[in-house]
C-alpha cells in the first residue's frame, strides 16, 4: 500500500530518469521495449495463472489477453513519432516536433490489467517518457509483476508500479511532478480524475465505460449471428467496456432471435477459470 512518501520517491526517480531516457534514440527505446516483451512472454504461463486467480477470467481468455499484450507491445516498438515539415519557403521553415512530455502516470482497471497496463507502458516509453503505473486495488499483482520484469530491463526510474487503495489515485493525479495521466475506468471516477488533474493543468487521457447497443436488422442470418452476439455479451462475465449491453432486435425476427439466443446461452459454461471450456467465470468484485 503506497504512501505519499512512496509517491514522492517514485516521482523523484522518474524525473531523474527522464533527463537521460528522453535523450535516448528511438532504436534504443525500441530495443528495450522488445526485450521487455520477450521477458513477459518467457513468464506468460505464470502471468496467465496469476491473472485467473486475481481477475477471475477463464484461462483461455487470460491466454488471449497475454497474446494481445505481446502483439501490442511489439507494435508499439515500431511506432516512431517523427518530426513533420509543415511549411517551407524562401522566408521560413516550420517543423512540428513531438518532444517527450515528462513523467506520465497510467491508472489501470481490473478487467484487463495486463493488456491495459502494457497499453500505457508501450506508448509512454517508446516516445521517451517515464511512467508510473497504478494498478486497480482489485488486481495489483499482475501489474506489479510487469514492474518486476521491467526492473531488469529498463534503466532505474523509467518504469515503476505503485499499488494501493482509493487514496493513492488522488496522490498521483494531484502531484505537481507528474505531467500526464492516462486513466481507464468508470465515468464516475473519470470525472474525479479530470477534476483532480485540473488543479495542476495536467494533460489527461480518459478511456471510460460504455453502454453499447447491438442493433439487429431483419435480414441477418440468426443462427450465424447469435453465437457472436451472446459471446460478446457474456465474455469476461460482461466486464468489458465495449461489450453488448443492450439489444435492439427488429420486430419481424424478435421471437425467433430471442429463442435462438436463449438456446445458445444455455450451452455457455460457467465456473472456475481453471476448469475446461469455461466462458463465464466469477464476477471480479462485489460492486459488479
Amino acid at each position: 500500500m503506497a504512501t505519499q512518501a512512496d509517491v514522492d520517491n517514485a516521482v523523484n526517480h522518474a524525473r531523474a530518469a527522464f533527463k537521460t531516457w528522453s535523450k535516448t534514440t528511438f532504436e534504443e527505446r525500441s530495443k528495450l521495449l522488445l526485450a521487455f516483451t520477450d521477458a513477459i512472454e518467457a513468464n506468460r504461463d505464470e502471468l496467465e495463472k496469476l491473472l485467473v486467480k486475481e481477475q477471475g477470467k477463464p484461462l483461455s481468455l487470460a491466454n488471449t489477453e497475454l497474446t494481445m499484450s505481446l502483439l501490442w507491445l511489439r507494435t508499439f516498438a515500431t511506432m516512431e513519432v517523427k518530426d513533420e515539415l509543415i511549411d517551407e519557403n524562401d522566408e521560413r521553415r516550420i517543423v512540428q516536433t513531438f518532444p517527450p512530455i515528462g513523467v506520465c502516470c497510467g491508472i489501470v482497471p481490473w478487467n484487463w490489467p495486463v493488456l491495459l497496463g502494457v497499453g500505457k507502458v508501450g506508448p509512454a516509453l517508446i516516445t521517451g517518457n517515464t511512467l508510473i503505473i497504478k494498478p486497480s486495488p482489485f488486481t495489483p499483482y499482475c501489474d506489479l509483476k510487469l514492474g518486476e520484469i521491467g526492473m531488469a530491463i529498463f534503466p532505474p526510474g523509467v518504469l515503476q508500479v505503485l499499488s494501493g487503495g482509493d487514496d493513492l489515485g488522488p496522490m498521483l493525479t494531484e502531484h505537481p511532478g507528474i505531467d500526464k495521466i492516462s486513466f481507464t475506468g468508470s465515468i464516475a471516477t473519470g470525472k474525479k480524475v479530470m477534476e483532480s488533474c485540473a488543479k495542476t493543468l495536467k494533460r489527461i487521457t480518459l478511456e471510460l465505460g460504455g453502454n453499447d447497443p447491438a442493433i439487429v436488422c431483419e435480414d441477418v442470418d440468426i443462427e450465424k449471428i447469435v453465437p457472436k452476439i451472446a459471446t460478446l455479451a457474456f465474455l469476461n462475465s460482461g466486464q468489458i467496456c465495449m461489450l453488448v449491453k443492450r439489444l435492439y432486435v427488429h420486430e419481424k425476427i424478435y421471437d425467433q432471435f430471442r429463442d435462438a439466443m436463449v438456446k445458445f446461452t444455455e450451452t455457455i459454461k460457467t465456473g472456475d477459470g481453471f476448469e475446461e471450456d469455461i466462458l463465464v467465470g466469477p464476477l471480479q468484485n462485489r460492486m459488479q
